[in-house]
């Protein structure tokens, strides 16, 4: 909706309760908490955007930590029932909406952006065509709009923590926490439900992605014993692990062999040092920044890029990701990289209880498979090492107090399911260890846990979709009893085809469904959740999309926004190509030509 009409329709509501409001007012204000100092990038999203009136600043204000809960209390909580469902007051229902992730600072947008688009997603839910076929019992099942909202740990963790060993980073920051009940309590006042995703790609920004803190990856950089590379520095370069074995496994999966860039600019000062700026240690910049702010990172990160695997493929990820399953079985990684993480975790399941809005927490977004190129000493286990994560995760969140009541969402390798590609399945350990096995089926058994897949055709899914829904059903049968499934990404150019899959995944089977995703372009004037200066964009933005090379007419101007903290959100690892407004068009059927035809193909896919 336009912001004037927004702002207008609140403008009357506050008249209508003048008197009511000036208290709460008064009260929100007295109680206030002081908020620290902002993050580079930060725009405090608990504050109006510049254009937003007054009187709808104030009422914004009332969705505030403390107030929100008058607010949220008019939602229901959505539960796990018994035989994989989501439920509201015992009647199943199907969950419905988009992703809604900033992969940079301030990692949220205004207080005003979000309400004004959870508004537009509530209304859309109650304007679409679509009516989600009966339940098993025969009764209706009602659409609720949701949103699967970007968590990161980076954000909530920016800093290494104290000036001891001792005194590490386990407590959360509080103006990102402010942030992000603030944004909840949003979603709650227009009805819209939160899944909250602890969201990363290719693992921190010091090779280029986004999620684990800096001082993660630059803890595993100082305390790396064979020489092994987990950030990109001068020191250590970005490079692929590729080797004739790895050549092989890639050529029969159809995947090219993807291939480093930099800048190739001669009299640029980054060509002979290309990995130098915004580097752990360069004293050149601040190392949350470099997948931003460096020149040959963003070659190697920009949508194209990671649309090939350059980053998944290089060995700072393939180290990264190997060790950090790992770190809860060695005592010095356990305290600095697992213990931290499992507070992150815990406090996102804290804010699952004070606001009814949110669903699950989902541990891990897109889990990159780890320690190539050894395939058959370390590559081969992946799977297993991360469940083997996932079950030590839940076994230290069960034992809480007060005990964690949140449902818990998590993925397998890559967002994919055993068999989406038969050839990668068969050079992967399929077991699971022991422990998180029993971890699992005990976090069902207590309707607290949710199987997320994504669905993109390629590398890790050579499966058409109604298979790979069926694989996702198998897929939670194996975890437990009671686990509901959630497509929690798949991505269309049109939005009407994003439409059209939501039915889709519904009618097929799933339980919930975000496409990949939400963004308010008519905020930021870009196709995702970043925003440029004027002068910026007037020349074209900092990344030529059609050459796929730095825009050096806009590059000097960006990075200076970057270095003093200006810059809004990050083009980064698959960040465009958003979409708005598509819940109103979700039709009255799927895309297959009926839902008898749907039926069909679920059949057939389960007999294949």
């Amino acid at each position: 909706l336009p912001s004037n009409s927004t702002a207008s329709k609140r403008s009357a509501a506050m008249l209508g309760c003048g008197l009511c409001l000036h208290v709460l007012w008064v009260w929100a204000s007295c109680h206030d908490v002081a908020r620290a100092d902002h993050s580079p990038g930060s725009d405090d999203a608990s504050q109006c955007s510049d254009d937003a009136a007054d009187e709808s600043c104030a009422l914004l204000q009332i969705v505030r930590r403390g107030d929100a809960a008058v607010e949220d209390d008019v939602l229901g909580r959505v539960t796990v029932g018994k035989t994989g469902t989501f439920e509201l007051d015992g009647q199943e229902v199907v969950l419905l909406g988009g992703n809604y992730v900033v992969k940079a600072a301030p990692y949220f947008p205004p207080l005003d952006v979000v309400r004004r688009d959870a508004k537009a997603m509530a209304e859309g839910a109650r304007a679409m065509a679509y009516s989600p076929s009966a339940s098993a019992n025969g009764s209706p099942r009602k659409v609720l709009p949701v949103v699967r909202l970007g968590a990161l740990f980076e954000a909530a963790m920016p800093e290494r923590g104290g000036a001891t060993e001792e005194d590490l980073a386990t407590e959360i920051d509080q103006d990102w926490a402010t942030k992000l009940e603030d944004v909840v309590a949003a979603f709650a006042a227009e009805g819209v439900y939160v899944f909250l995703d602890i969201h990363q790609d290719a693992f921190s920004t010091t090779n280029g992605g986004e999620g684990l803190p800096w001082w993660m990856a630059a803890h595993m950089q100082e305390t790396a014993t064979e020489g092994e590379s987990y950030i990109v520095s001068p020191e250590h370069p970005m490079k692929l692990f590729v080797t004739e074995a790895t050549t092989w496994l890639l050529q029969e999966l159809g995947v090219p062999v993807p291939s480093v860039q930099t800048v190739a600019d001669e009299n640029g000062p980054d060509h002979e040092d290309p990995w130098r700026t915004f580097s752990v240690g360069s004293n050149d910049g601040n190392p949350q920044l470099m997948n931003l702010g460096n020149p040959s990172i963003r070659l190697n990160n920009n949508d194209h890029a990671w649309s090939q695997g350059t980053l998944l493929f290089t060995m700072q990820v393939q180290n990264i990701a190997y060790r950090f399953y790992n770190s809860y079985l060695d005592a010095s990684d356990r305290k600095h990289l697992f213990d931290p993480y499992v507070a992150f975790v815990l406090h996102l399941c804290r804010v699952w209880e004070r606001h009814p809005n949110v669903v699950a927490v989902e541990l891990f977004n897109e889990p990159p498979a780890g320690g190539l190129p050894n395939l058959f000493g370390k590559a081969v286990n992946t799977r297993h090492d991360l469940f083997g994560f996932y079950g030590e995760v839940l076994r230290v969140l069960g034992g809480a107090t007060p005990a964690v009541r949140a449902p818990i969402a998590i993925e397998d390798l890559f967002g994919t399911l055993p068999d989406a590609n038969p050839l990668l399945t068969a050079v992967l350990i399929d077991s699971l260890p022991a422990a998180a096995a029993s971890q699992l089926r005990k976090w069902a058994s207590q309707g607290q846990l949710v199987l997320s897949f994504h669905f993109y055709p390629g590398f890790a899914t050579t499966v058409d979709f109604p298979r790979m829904v069926q694989l996702a059903k198998t897929e939670a049968a194996k975890l437990g009893d009671g686990v509901p499934i959630w497509l929690s990404e798949y991505f269309d150019g049109t939005a009407q085809h994003v439409a059209d899959n939501l039915a889709s995944a519904v009618e097929l089977g799933c339980n919930a469904a975000t496409f990949w995703q939400y963004a308010d372009i008519n905020y930021t004037n870009e196709q995702g959740w970043f925003k440029y200066d004027p002068e910026i964009a007037a020349k074209g933005g900092p990344f030529d999309s059609l050459t796929n090379k730095i825009n050096a007419a806009a590059w000097p101007a960006y990075e200076e926004t970057v270095r003093n903290g200006t810059f809004w959100g990050g083009e980064i690892t698959g960040g465009s190509g958003a979409q708005m407004d598509v819940l109103k068009l979700v039709p009255s059927r799927s895309t297959l030509s009926s839902r008898s035809a749907l039926k069909a193909a679920a059949a057939a896919a389960a007999a294949a």
